[in-house]
């Protein structure tokens, strides 16, 4: 949950004149290892403030991108995404109206969704989510786990206090769901449903930046 990351998702101007966006992460994972994954970007708590921006030429120094650049962008993202061995059944969508923008996917395994998600981030941080793996599924203990490896806190000490107002408000939900029940989760604040079968995570980037929770989680299932 990074700026540099946000900008090659398509929104970036958008998220520097806003702090009040949420990214959510909905996988739904397959005993195999296959699954499916949906990435949604909403901003519809700024829309207001957004299409005002979109009647501008630049703000703060950026360049305010036309609905045709956008949508551009993100049609070479997807390209990208198509052309992940493993990857299939590519979709997306734009609601201009909300600010709610959503890519989803099948994959055959892990190592082709960490691909996906390394799409979304800038080149040297696509490098880091491919060698440490934002996703890992071991079938032989069962347990499937969700990494972390970007020094938020860092990077955001290098931003100057106008980039710092990007995540005053900003949220990432991670919600995963399974075929096999939840045996445990090693993350405290994450929800287990009652069926023991979906578990739901939402942290704030500032609690992230402090240290205070994570979006990292080892979830064991049943066998």
């Amino acid at each position: 949950m990074h700026k540099k990351g946000f900008k090659v998702f398509f929104l970036g101007l958008f998220i520097l004149c806003t702090s009040c966006f949420e990214i959510i992460e909905e996988v739904s994972f397959n005993k195999d290892g296959s699954g499916h994954v949906t990435l949604t970007m909403n901003l519809s708590r700024s829309k207001t403030k957004l299409n005002s921006i979109m009647l501008l030429d630049s703000v703060n120094n950026h360049k305010v991108p036309s609905k045709t650049e956008i949508k551009n962008k993100i049609a070479e993202v997807i390209q990208k995404v198509k052309r992940v061995k493993g990857i299939s059944n590519v979709e997306n969508s734009s609601n201009f109206d909300e600010y709610i923008f959503t890519v989803s996917c099948d994959f055959t395994n892990v190592e082709a969704l960490n691909t996906v998600i390394s799409n979304f981030s800038a080149k040297k941080d696509a490098a880091i989510i491919k060698q440490h793996q934002h996703f890992s599924f071991n079938k032989t203990q069962n347990t499937f786990t969700r990494n972390y490896h970007y020094d938020l806190a860092r990077e955001f000490k290098k931003t100057n206090m106008e980039d710092r107002k990007v995540l005053e408000n900003a949220t990432m939900t991670t919600i995963y769901r399974f075929e096999s029940p939840i045996v445990s989760s090693k993350n405290p604040i994450a929800k287990i449903s009652g069926s023991k079968k979906a578990i739901m995570l939402r942290v704030s980037a500032q609690d992230v930046i402090k240290n205070k929770s994570s979006i990292k989680n080892q979830i064991k299932l049943q066998k």
